[in-house]
């Protein structure tokens, strides 16, 4: 049974603010990410995980745009090789198990230190 995280979760993993992380979320297709109805929270496998960490350190460190980003971080985490090609001429290769190490460590800190907020109105008191 495959374990979902929820979006805190992967905001931590890939050192982004909670607006950075919504925004490609809901603008963009992110494998490994389940968007239901409005008002759901979305799932986040472990696999979407290393997913939005690394097409947020292609968008910073790198300076793609996060259009071309996602692209080729879906490109580069399919790849047996963890290779894809760029432009022309032009290869990226990911040193992929290090970005594994460096994401599952995150996800386990994030895990230890946050809750899933809850959703909706809150608890009414009777008394």
């Amino acid at each position: 049974m495959a374990r979902f995280y929820h979006v805190e979760v992967a905001r931590h993993a890939a050192d982004a603010d909670s607006k950075w992380i919504d925004n490609l979320l809901s603008h963009f297709t992110v494998p490994g990410i389940e968007n239901a109805r409005q008002g759901v929270a979305r799932k986040i496998s472990l696999n979407g995980v290393y997913h939005v960490a690394l097409i947020r350190r292609l968008n910073r460190e790198v300076g793609l745009p996060v259009r071309a980003a996602v692209s080729v971080a879906g490109r580069v985490l399919a790849s047996e090789s963890a290779h894809a090609q760029v432009a022309p001429g032009l290869d990226l290769h990911v040193d992929r198990p290090a970005l594994e190490r460096d994401v599952d460590r995150r996800v386990s800190e994030a895990v230890e230190a946050s809750t899933p907020p809850r959703r909706g109105r809150p608890p009414q008191r009777i008394a």
